[in-house]
């Protein structure tokens, strides 16, 4: 197993400079310890969070100023929300990101988004089909990728006149996704997208069987070395210290999560009646504890979703202290994720 951080950017108020300064301190010392990827959520404003809530909606520029500050850790964007502008610009921005930050270390990562409709309605659309709009916008840019000659697009959502799109990606450049669509998970395993997951561990390793069984019949081999789980993870030496140091700030984050719908959500996905801090502490959602405990949660969660190829710590939240959690990470690479190393998936393509 590999280990990364999902920089989930969402900090309370203080200013979108400072807020960005410690994803950037978060992802270099992730460098530092030798992880091996940093995934950077794409979030957009919503009301609630004005005045309360920086954000990151660009997360390509972050990446780029972390490229020179860092010297192996790769970058992707979890994830660029594709449906939301015109895929002729996603597809320069995101080949010219590719090269900046440059010497492999840049992952184009595409999903949907948090299905709030005010993201497609503050630009004119109709946030309805935005899979819809969300699948033909990967085609486009793919296209706009690997065609050398001007084209035309006449299609349902996108259209365009003498399309050339310079520069074009390095030729190997990875790609991945973050869905529990069905029919996207199929996808990304036919191709050999890298994928994200999250959620229960039920929910996991269904979804991995449906990943694993399209990439066997794709002909790919191994095919679980590219499922990326994200988790909560504190270390610290006692469970009772580590929710004491975090409950305030994952309370304040929920508060949010709740005006936003989201706990509904959450809920439904963990099979949960009422989602509260320590109802998802139990539940596993947040891996709380000393170096021992921290292990065998982390195990369980490995064996119990069918397995990854890497885990995620999450960062970006200022939930603690940032020496707090510079100490938790340091110590979760340090006495966790050796002894983590050694796990290889058993899933098979049937579940």
């Amino acid at each position: 197993m590999k280990f990364g951080i999902w920089s989930n950017g969402w900090r309370p108020h203080t200013s979108p400079q400072l807020a960005y300064e410690e994803d950037l301190k978060e992802i270099i010392l992730a460098d530092e310890l030798g992880m091996c990827d940093a995934w950077i959520s794409e979030h957009h404003a919503e009301p609630v969070y004005v005045g309360k809530v920086d954000v990151l909606p660009a997360p390509d520029l972050l990446m780029c100023k972390a490229a020179g500050l860092t010297k192996r850790i790769r970058f992707g964007a979890a994830v660029k929300v594709i449906h939301l502008m015109h895929p002729v610009d996603t597809a320069l921005q995101a080949a010219t990101a590719a090269h900046v930050v440059g010497d492999g270390r840049y992952i184009f990562g595409f999903g949907s988004g948090f299905p709030n409709p005010i993201f497609s309605e503050e630009r004119g659309m109709s946030d309805e089909p935005r899979r819809e709009r969300t699948a033909e916008a990967l085609e486009l840019i793919l296209k706009c990728w690997t065609q050398e000659e001007p084209f035309d697009w006449d299609g349902r959502f996108w259209s365009g006149r003498n399309i050339t799109v310079l520069p074009k990606p390095p030729a190997d450049m990875p790609i991945a996704t973050a869905t529990f669509s069905p029919e996207t998970l199929k996808l990304a395993g036919e191709r050999g997208y890298i994928a994200l997951t999250a959620g229960s561990p039920a929910v996991m390793r269904k979804n991995a069987a449906s990943y694993m069984q399209a990439a066997a019949d794709a002909g790919h081999e191994n095919p679980l070395k590219n499922l990326v789980a994200t988790a909560s993870i504190y270390v610290v030496d006692s469970e009772a210290e580590g929710i004491e140091d975090l409950r305030a700030g994952v309370e304040y984050e929920l508060s949010f999560y709740r005006e936003r719908g989201l706990l509904k959500m959450l809920g439904a996905n963990l099979g949960m009646d009422e989602v509260t801090f320590d109802s998802l502490v139990a539940a596993g959602q947040y891996v709380i504890g000393d170096p021992d405990s921290v292990c065998e949660r982390l195990e369980a969660l490995y064996e119990e979703s069918g397995g990854f190829g890497t885990l995620l710590y999450r960062c970006g939240k200022g939930w603690a202290e940032p020496s707090k959690i510079e100490t938790s990470m340091r110590r979760f690479m340090a006495e966790v994720a050796p002894r983590l190393s050694r796990l290889t998936p058993t899933l098979t393509a049937a579940g």
